[in-house]
């Protein structure tokens, strides 16, 4: 994922300041480009709608009780691949049973994984679902 002959552009979800620089680091790192990062829904269906990405790393719950998941459901719509970031630890169900997740807290080398996992969803759309490395999503009841 570090070469540079395909650029490519993740959008960052997440209302936390740290953890989306911690994000952004890794994204550069790794040779693409940061959208956003956004703190809100509102924020993440603008700049879904304004600019182009190729996938997203979203958290699951964002401030003022709000929850990603219309982001989630606009860029499977699109045919966007992504990830969901969460520290809950539950499991998860439908509908979005074959998206990775990216656990709080992470290090380096999960998120760095998980980039290339989101890689290896744009270049082979469709093909890599239920990898046995990420637990799937969507969770019934938050409490991150």
């Amino acid at each position: 994922m570090g070469s540079r002959e395909r650029v490519f552009t993740i959008l960052v979800v997440e209302d936390h300041g740290v953890i989306a620089l911690e994000i952004e680091d890794a994204v550069r790192r790794n040779g693409g480009r940061v959208l956003g990062p956004a703190a809100r829904v509102s924020e993440a269906l603008a700049l879904i709608e304004t600019a182009s990405c190729n996938a997203a790393l979203l958290d699951i719950r964002l401030g003022n009780g709000e929850t990603v998941y219309p982001v989630a459901d606009r860029l499977h719509a699109k045919g966007i691949p992504f990830a969901f970031v969460t520290g809950w630890d539950g499991d998860f169900g439908d509908p979005y049973g074959d998206a990775p997740v990216l656990r709080k807290p992470f290090g380096v080398a999960e998120l760095d994984s998980c980039l290339r996992m989101l890689s290896d969803r744009m270049l082979h759309p469709r093909e890599n679902r239920g990898e046995a490395a990420w637990q799937p999503s969507t969770p019934a009841m938050l409490s991150e």
